[in-house]
């Protein structure tokens, strides 16, 4: 008894010495954790520190739960714990206040009964490259097929994160040292002179093929192997075949380096306060020249769902759109939209949708008591959000970033009557950071509109997002339209001439009337003013249109407007020059990729293509931007006007393919950033379009905010995810209402109460007939006297339920029924609308048709 007691006893000492003992970090394919860094806390061996526990607050699931076998913490803080399996390098991240943990990868991904052969594997994939071959063939390399499986990868850890670095490639057979062809020449003297014995001479000949016709011997591989491979490799290490002579024969017949390591990418993880922070330095990617990697998508499948939960995914499309989860619209194309609309430096001769751009950089998934939000923080430029749902490549709903570092034109060369197409590639990838940021969410806050107060928290510590001050009323946005270009003629010849829609007089009157009418807090946003009407010359300096009253008449607009207490915008373009536009030189335009000026058409709405028989406009290089934005400036503070419109810095970005001197998109947003930085110094107030984060920032009001989504097949419901970043923070407004798609007032005043938006409309004071045979037919509606009278009627009424929560946030927005939705402000006012032509009844609350109701709290 006494000796099983002491051997039972010795048996559990061992055990225990050898869980002790430390791990060899650092080895490459070890995915073991290197504590080279001081303070670093040591990595956990296997079965220790498997169980979490959860520390749920209020409103949180509190349940405990337990981290995937294999999962080791790499790093900790106040509220997030990060674990990694050194074998397969995922990642999981537990939320130290509601107990939930997140995965990098799906850990079921073994029983999916619908993923096969390639897809089976990317379930394993953290990182991946899409590139192009140097035949032209579109290829895919990922972390867990080229790297992880063969154990070519190497993690480091530091007191706030993981480094992982990837080799990706096929692993180095004692076969590549034997080349695939050798020319007759260079086999006879390089190889068979070269070996002395007769029988090594026999071994080597009969594993290589004679081609006459290419005059070159070939490998045979399949009789390379076992001994025979390694008698052939000895012999061409004894006759000093190496590493150079391969490559000479690999170059000779266009063999690249192939097998061995060919891309190496660096991929961090760091726990910063709240959120997971993902990083690539692009920048810091190896890869041979000839390879073209196109795309980077990172971690596909993080916080991925499965078929037996409930939720939804949320995309940035327009205002935002949920794709709900399971949805089972598999004959649907998966969802992928680019950041920040299109890019005129890349030639679109047809543009078939016009949908609605994704101007915030975020997305996220929520499952019943848990959320994340992912925010594109570096790279967004370049960025685009994808996502789909389970049943078509797989059992999961997912949703992530990629990003596009080298972009492509196709260039048809012809000669006689043959062609061919061969793609041509920017000169320069993006070589810029990439990162993600990943926050979570507890029950309480589990919610497309827990997501977006995530964000606007983020938007306040990282981009300075003050909140706005009580203000008299609701606003109402009004652009008034200056001047514009118009071809007359005399005595049957034509001309161009300057046609006013609105003088600065005229201004007044319309102002005068929509006081009288009792619209208040008039922000003014005053376009086609100066340089030559609203396609006006280069920027770069700055001439009031004298036919609209010169600097007189504006600086009189000025003197009533401040008297009135209304806001003037005065308008400017600064991203594209306008047809024969004054000022400009072509070597201030970007270019294509193939080298081609960068120009601008008008879309024929009859058959989508552009009309290249018109006079063209052009792209205006970023690097060309500076010089002009500061002539504008030097002469728009002499007018001493606190606010200004800026057309397009917040909705269009551009690139510069210029050989010489490429300016990506994020570069391309780094110069608009520092121009809004210059401006906002010097003007009290600015205004822009589209409401792109980047500039939002900045701006204090945003017109042609996004209100609806593109309504793609794939996605389920919009919602205002846009609204509920911003209300409380920058005033904003959809599209003019007398020029949206949809003119009925009924429901943009419904719209505006359910997102807390502002009016806008666009209007001038000319007669309708003065638009005629010009390039402004679609401004037809936008005689004011067709519009005032209703507008003051619904400014009126959208006040008198708006006023009082300008500077509150949106705290809650959801659905109650089809066509009728509840939106709740931060101070408890509750507003349901009802879209529908038949009445509502929710809860006992009777809305209307049409029609809304206004209350206190009521969350259901």
């Amino acid at each position: 008894m006494r000796r099983r007691i002491a051997i039972i006893m010795t048996a559990v000492m061992i055990g225990c010495l050898l869980i002790s003992q430390g791990t060899n970090f650092a080895e490459p394919g070890s995915g073991a954790v290197s504590v080279s860094e001081a303070g670093a806390a040591s990595a956990s061996a296997p079965g220790d520190e498997q169980t979490a526990e959860a520390t749920g607050t209020s409103g949180d699931s509190g349940k405990a739960s337990s981290i995937a076998e294999g999962m080791e913490k790499a790093a900790e803080n106040e509220f997030l714990i990060l674990y990694v399996n050194k074998a397969t390098t995922e990642i999981a991240v537990q939320d130290k206040r509601s107990g939930a943990i997140w995965y990098s990868n799906p850990q079921d991904r073994e029983d999916d009964s619908v993923a096969t052969g390639y897809n089976k594997a990317k379930l394993n994939v953290q990182v991946e490259i899409t590139y192009l071959d140097s035949s032209g063939n579109s290829l895919k390399y990922d972390n867990y097929t080229h790297s992880v499986q063969n154990g070519q990868f190497v993690i480091e850890k530091g007191s706030d994160g993981l480094n992982i670095v990837y080799s990706l490639g096929e692993v180095k057979n004692d076969i590549d040292a034997i080349p695939k062809y050798i020319s007759e020449e260079r086999f006879q003297t390089l190889i068979l002179d070269k070996i002395e014995d007769s029988g090594d001479k026999r071994e080597v000949e009969k594993r290589f093929k004679h081609n006459e016709q290419e005059k070159r011997y070939e490998r045979r591989d399949s009789s390379l192997k076992g001994v025979g491979l390694k008698k052939v490799t000895e012999v061409f290490e004894q006759i000093g075949y190496d590493e150079e002579q391969k490559a000479i024969d690999n170059a000779a017949f266009g063999e690249g380096a192939a097998g061995g390591l060919n891309v190496k990418i660096p991929l961090l993880y760091r726990l910063d306060g709240e959120q997971l922070k993902v990083t690539v330095d692009s920048g810091g990617i190896e890869y041979p020249e000839s390879m073209k990697i196109q795309t980077l998508s990172l971690l596909p499948f993080f916080g991925a769902s499965g078929q037996g939960d409930e939720g939804y995914t949320l995309v940035p499309d327009g205002s935002g759109s949920l794709i709900r989860f399971n949805n089972e619209k598999t004959y649907a194309a998966p969802f992928r939209k680019e950041l920040y609309g299109t890019d005129s430096s890349i030639s679109q001769r047809i543009r078939i949708q016009n949908d609605e751009a994704a101007r915030l950089p975020v997305f996220g998934m929520k499952y019943e008591d848990r959320a994340f939000i992912g925010i594109i923080e570096e790279g967004d430029a370049v960025a685009a959000v994808e996502a789909d749902i389970s049943g078509r490549l797989n059992v999961y709903n997912t949703v992530s970033s990629s990003f596009k570092l080298l972009n492509l034109e196709e260039v048809t060369l012809t000669n006689g009557w043959r062609s061919s197409t061969v793609k041509k590639f920017q000169a320069a990838p993006f070589q810029g950071n990439i990162s993600v940021r990943y926050g979570f969410l507890g029950a309480k806050d589990a919610s497309y509109s827990g997501m977006a107060a995530h964000y606007r928290d983020y938007l306040i510590k990282k981009a300075g997002l003050t909140r706005l001050t009580d203000e008299e009323g609701v606003p109402f946005y009004v652009e008034l339209i200056g001047g514009i270009p118009k071809k007359k003629f005399f005595l049957g010849i034509p001309y161009n001439a300057y046609e006013p829609l609105t003088t600065f007089d005229q201004a007044e009157s319309v102002l005068d009337q929509m006081l009288e009418l009792g619209i208040g807090n008039i922000k003014l946003r005053y376009t086609g003013w100066f340089n030559g009407g609203i396609v006006h010359d280069l920027a770069k300096s700055i001439t009031v249109d004298k036919k609209l009253g010169g600097s007189k008449g504006l600086n009189k607009l000025k003197t009533y407007a401040d008297a009135n207490h209304i806001s003037l915008f005065p308008d400017a373009a600064f991203l594209e020059a306008a047809p024969e536009a004054d000022g400009f030189k072509k070597s201030q335009a970007s270019r294509f990729i193939t080298g081609k000026l960068a120009k601008i058409y008008p879309y024929s709405a009859a058959d989508f293509r552009e009309e290249d028989e018109q006079e063209p406009g052009y792209v205006l290089s970023p690097k060309s931007l500076p010089q002009i934005a500061d002539g504008f400036m030097d002469d728009y503070e002499k007018l001493q006007l606190t606010g200004l419109s800026l057309r397009d810095f917040g909705s269009k970005l551009n690139s510069d393919f210029n050989s010489s001197n490429v300016i990506d998109r994020e570069e391309a947003k780094e110069i608009v950033d520092e121009q809004l930085q210059r401006m906002s110094g010097s003007v009290k107030e600015i205004l822009v379009e589209g409401g792109n984060a980047y500039a939002a920032a900045y701006a204090r009001h945003i017109v042609d905010a996004p209100m609806t989504s593109s309504a793609f097949i794939i996605t389920d419901e919009t919602v205002p995810f846009f609204q509920s970043v911003f209300h409380g923070y920058v005033n904003y407004a959809g599209m003019a209402w007398n020029m949206a798609d949809d003119q009925d007032s009924t429901y943009n005043f419904l719209k505006a109460l359910e997102t807390g938006s502002a009016m806008h409309y666009t209007w001038f004071n000319a007669d309708s007939s003065a638009i005629k045979m010009t390039g402004f037919d679609h401004l037809f509606s936008a005689d004011y006297r067709l519009w005032v009278d209703e507008a003051s009627q619904r400014y009126r009424e959208l006040n008198d339920v708006l006023h009082d929560v300008q500077s509150q946030t949106i705290a809650d927005h959801r659905k109650l029924a089809d066509g009728v939705y509840q939106t709740m402000f931060e101070k408890g006012k509750t507003i349901i609308v009802n879209y529908n032509d038949t009445e509502s009844n929710v809860d006992g609350i009777i809305v209307g048709a049409k029609d809304f109701w206004v209350g206190g709290e009521m969350q259901r």
